[in-house]
């Protein structure tokens, strides 16, 4: 049964769809405007009936300026989803389960799309304007004599009073006076001289007037009670019948689960040796399933021991390159060779200046020796001159 809100809310969205001038917009050859239930009930090609909704959400989407991440070839969980994801972009908050809007009709598509509409339409700045009612002016009361009114008495007891007088007053006709030789007019053909349009005003007019109100009757349960006594009377004249069409009915029934448990008692003796080598595959399995999860177990730890050591091999890997690298490197030898070879070149070079500074020192002592020898002939000491001679001998 289809909720009266639906109803309500599929009528109000199609109101809201010709405000935003959707035929002329939307619709085309395929998508063709819709009906006031179209989504309230399932329609006989639901595929298209989903597709028609999701199309508009899309096409609604893009007037809030807003983009719909899904296509038309997506899996339709995917594409609720994502469209209750936009919705909540958007700010529209719907509490809807996402397997109603699958189904493409419903409480839920209704209530998405008229939110969703209500939403297009407050950011646009519609309003909606106040209803104007025609002023139709107030129906004149007859006059009422108020004597008449205290002193009167009870339908009931009125003379050629009841329900019939009633009847024959609301249809009753004014007749309109004629001449008294005018007989042929009433033998001919009516013409009607009130324009029609002024008659459907006046139909639209008092037509809500029109009502007829039904008095509570005293007398109702004594209806109830007649209309009670007749089904009595018609459940006992088919009772019978029915009674023994049931009761056949009940023989058959009896006799067909008869045959039914035969045929299973028959079935089970036959297929009994069946059902033990089932069972018996059954426990088999079983203990090859135990085993099974058990030596899975073994295998994944053995898996995350050997990811452990190939980590470390790597490292160890690692380590050796670079320690063969160095091994290999010549470059420090070659830096210690040249650095030999300039130590030698200095030391080359210092003996040489020791050799230089050495003569040149020899050189100054030997032009020093005639001025002592000079001053050992002239009363100088014998013993100093011979003692310095002998040392820059021995240098």
């Amino acid at each position: 049964m289809v909720n009266a809100e639906a109803l309500l809310y599929n009528d109000e969205s199609v109101d809201m769809l010709m405000l935003l001038d959707y035929e002329s917009k939307f619709c085309d050859k395929e998508l063709r405007p819709l009906s006031r239930t179209f989504f309230s009930y399932p329609a006989a090609n639901m595929a298209y009936q989903f597709k028609y909704f999701t199309q508009l959400i899309v096409w609604l989407l893009g007037m809030l300026k807003a983009r719909a991440d899904w296509d038309e070839y997506d899996d339709p969980n995917t594409v609720i989803t994502n469209m209750l994801v936009a919705l909540k972009d958007v700010g529209v908050q719907v509490n809807v389960v996402p397997g109603k809007l699958k189904q493409g009709h419903g409480d839920g598509v209704c209530l998405v799309l008229h939110s969703l509409l209500t939403e297009v339409l407050r950011r646009t700045n519609f309003e909606w304007g106040k209803p104007s009612y025609p002023d139709e002016g107030l129906a004149d009361e007859a006059d009422v004599d108020s004597d008449a009114e205290i002193q009167s008495v009870g339908e009931d007891e009125m003379p050629g009073g009841g329900a019939d007088e009633e009847d024959d007053l609301m249809y009753q006709e004014d007749e309109v006076k004629k001449p008294d030789g005018d007989e042929e007019d009433d033998r001919g053909v009516l013409d009607s001289s009130v324009d029609p349009r002024e008659w459907l005003l006046e139909v639209e007019r008092v037509a809500p007037k029109l009502k007829i109100q039904i008095p509570n009757d005293d007398k109702e349960w004594r209806n109830h009670l007649q209309q009670t006594l007749g089904f009595k009377a018609v459940i006992e004249k088919q009772l019978p019948d029915v009674k023994a069409q049931i009761e056949k009915l009940s023989k058959e029934l009896s006799a067909a689960l008869e045959r039914i448990k035969s045929k299973e008692t028959f079935i089970n003796a036959q297929f009994d040796h069946r059902a033990l080598d089932y069972r018996t595959q059954q426990t088999e399995l079983t203990t090859v399933q135990a085993q099974y999860t058990e030596l899975n177990e073994v295998v994944m730890n053995l898996q995350i021991e050997e990811k452990n050591v190939r980590e470390e091999l790597d490292l160890i890997k690692n380590e050796m390159e670079d320690r063969s690298s160095t091994v290999t490197d010549t470059a420090p030898i070659v830096k210690m060779k040249d650095a030999f070879k300039k130590l030698r070149m200095d030391t080359r070079q210092l003996e040489v200046r020791i050799g230089v500074v050495s003569h040149t020192l020899m050189q100054a002592k030997l032009r020093q020796r005639p001025q002592e020898n000079v001053k050992n002939l002239y009363g100088g000491v014998a013993g100093e001159g011979d003692e310095d001679w002998k040392e820059e001998g021995e240098m």
